[in-house]
């Protein structure tokens, strides 16, 4: 299929040209799927604000678990990535979403740090299907909310304040498809427990900031496909001796919007949508 991209003028979005070949099975990027993120407001007990923030960003570490989504060990659970991607929370960075990003760029302080399960809901239609998760977060405290993550974990979310767990750190040392860690204090993973998979590692010290998603490990060992540099997204270099790092959920998607400002006693409910059209 041969095509044109023609951006139209003053923001009105862009139209795409194409010529088919015979026998094309080709589609556009961004053509068969599409994201998209609405927001309701609300404060004792009425929608004070309805938003459509548009579509998302899916992340470059959110499609690499996607492609590993046949290799997690674990068989006796819900183990695929769509069963364990329904967190969301929210932050307050302003700087727009890229697809390198592996977490949101400032947690809320007042609520939103804290990960809130959504209900997960298929909403089919012909030759549309939609994947939805729906989810309610309570602020404590006044706020400018302006970014929002969708996060996927293999096992217990991390707790603290910043989506963040130091469980093992630092490591001692790594490879190019491994970290070893401090001690054996993480959960080994199995073909009946999760463990860390479907967690990513991001080093925190040292040179060129690397991160891994854990594919499988034991108790102080860690496998992932490579390292990828947090700033590009490029290939990144291995952990080595006392090096630090936190362990992180992928976050699937990311958005950044203009500021819906709460205050204590509100909650805003997130509706995430995910469009999958047949074809080809």
């Amino acid at each position: 299929m041969k095509s044109k991209i023609i951006k139209l003028p003053f923001g009105a979005g862009r139209i795409v040209l194409a010529h088919e070949l015979e026998g094309s099975a080709t589609h556009l990027g961004g053509i068969k799927f599409g994201t998209n993120l609405r927001a309701n407001q609300i404060r004792d007990g009425r929608v004070i604000g309805e938003r459509n923030l548009g579509s998302g960003l899916v992340t470059n570490v959110g499609v690499l678990a996607l492609a590993n989504d046949f290799g997690w060990s674990a068989t006796n659970a819900l183990n695929s990535l769509f069963a364990k991607m329904k967190y969301h929370a929210s932050g307050k960075g302003t700087t727009s979403a890229a697809e390198t990003d592996i977490k949101l760029e400032t947690v809320s302080t007042v609520g939103g740090q804290t990960p809130v399960a959504g209900t997960q809901v298929l909403v089919s239609a012909a030759n549309a299907q939609k994947y939805q998760s729906v989810a309610t977060i309570a602020y404590t405290g006044a706020e400018a909310v302006t970014e929002w993550g969708f996060l996927a974990y293999g096992s217990t979310l991390p707790a603290v304040a910043d989506l963040s767990d130091a469980t093992g750190s630092p490591f001692t040392a790594g490879g190019a498809t491994s970290g070893t860690t401090t001690g054996t204090t993480l959960t080994a993973s199995s073909a009946t427990v999760m463990g860390q998979q479907m967690s990513i590692f991001e080093r925190t010290s040292g040179t060129n900031l690397s991160y891994g998603l854990v594919t499988s490990n034991t108790t102080s060992v860690i496998t992932v496909p490579a390292w990828y540099l947090v700033a590009t997204g490029a290939a990144g270099q291995a952990p080595g001796n006392a090096e630090t790092y936190v362990i992180r959920p992928i976050m699937w998607d990311h958005k950044v919007f203009s500021a819906i400002n709460v205050v204590n006693g509100d909650s805003i409910q997130y509706t995430y949508t995910l469009t999958i059209s047949s074809g080809g």
